[in-house]
């Protein structure tokens, strides 16, 4: 349960003075985290302390924090260094053969994108969908692409640069009617809106841990639905996720079997003392805030924003219909040029925020307050 009437603005860094706007690029570290990771220096400075059991400890902390953040077993998930590391999982490891097609939203991500290019080699094509209008491609574009060498559909849940909000539910029940496989990267939702995996036939998700779940970089996690857990090839093996029992009793055979769930997709050295050990105290930290806490919070924030907007040069982009607005709002000016100087001036009076395919993104978190979208709202309009 979240603290009634917590401050968690107390939780982190002044950031210098700055309006600090910009989640969807990098999550800051609560203060929790940072004692985290003190802690950990701790075992490279003395590792007399480190115990065996510490190797088996770090993953498993993050994966029971990971499966209560999106509501699945422990054993859905494997530990990871971000998105991209999920969606080579799928891209390497899926039952795909020369000729099979994957379809990818044009403006994806280049995390969605170039795991599939890379499997050109093997035949497999990745075919573009470009939107009918604006920026966004909708779910029954997608769906209406869909042709007999489709076999997988990559797609974001959270787009990174207009903040829409996929419909996971209709692609994923058109894959579903069609034997299609979905994988998503919710880099920029998990942690941020109200979602459940369970509550859409989502095969793949790959998660980074340095945005909206506020840990390291080089850190996430892979959900891997247990519908194709049997079916997902392991690309690179890491000895942990291997039953070494035979092995350790000195059998005279090696014998490559790989223990349950899926951990066997685990990066290597998951047990990183640094990096592991935070992003676990990050997601729990995520867990007690709560996310419809965080995306009610920024919910209100937005909302200032776009009642003030109309006084700037600036006009919105994301879609604001409730399913599918997020935590990320995309403003624009009149032209490329104007956006660009209306990012800079921002800039220069300490608001930070990013520039994304030529659109200002503003992404706040629970540690802003609405006198920080005034700030953004004040140095627009001049």
């Amino acid at each position: 349960m979240a603290e009634a009437g917590t401050n968690w603005k107390k939780h982190f860094s002044g950031f210098g003075g700055r309006a600090y706007l910009d989640c969807a690029a990098e999550g800051p570290f609560p203060r929790e985290t940072v004692e985290e990771v003190r802690r950990a220096l701790r075992y490279k400075e003395h590792p007399e302390e480190i115990t065996e059991a510490l190797f088996e400890d770090l993953p498993a902390r993050v994966r029971s924090a990971a499966a209560r953040l999106i509501g699945c077993h422990p054993d859905s998930i494997a530990v990871g260094s971000g998105a991209s590391h999920g969606i080579n999982v799928a891209a390497r490891g899926l039952p795909l053969k020369s000729g099979d097609e994957v379809l990818i939203a044009r403006g994806e991500f280049p995390a969605v994108i170039y795991p599939w290019l890379n499997q050109e080699d093997r035949g497999i094509r990745a075919r573009f969908v470009a939107p009918a209008t604006g920026h966004v491609v909708e779910a029954a574009e997608m769906i209406k692409a869909i042709g007999p060498k489709t076999r997988v559909i990559a797609t974001s849940l959270v787009s990174f640069s207009t903040g829409y909000r996929t419909d996971l539910q209709a692609i994923g029940d058109a894959c579903r009617e069609r034997g299609l496989f979905l994988v998503v990267d919710g880099a920029q939702g998990v942690g941020a809106v109200d979602f459940r995996v369970g509550d859409f036939p989502i095969d793949v998700l790959a998660v980074s841990g340095y945005k909206w779940l506020l840990g390291p970089v080089g850190t996430g996690f892979t959900y891997v639905s247990p519908r194709i857990l049997g079916r997902l090839k392991v690309g690179d093996v890491n000895w942990l996720g291997v039953d070494l029992t035979a092995h350790y009793n000195r059998a005279s055979d090696y014998v490559l079997k790989f223990k349950d769930g899926a951990r066997r997709f685990d990066i290597p050295e998951t047990a990183s003392f640094l990096n592991v050990s935070a992003l676990a105290a990050s997601i729990e930290f995520v867990n007690r805030v709560r996310v419809p806490t965080v995306e009610a919070h920024v919910t209100r924030l937005l909302d200032r924003l776009l009642r003030g907007i109309e006084a700037t040069s600036l006009k919105v982009v994301s879609d604001l219909k409730p399913k599918r607005r997020s935590t990320i709002l995309a403003l624009e000016g009149g032209t490329i040029d104007a956006t660009r100087r209306v990012y800079r001036r921002l800039r220069e009076k300490g608001v930070v925020v990013s520039l994304r395919a030529n659109l200002v993104r503003v992404s706040p978190n629970i540690y802003n307050g609405p006198e920080e979208i005034d700030r953004v709202l004040e140095a627009a309009a001049g």
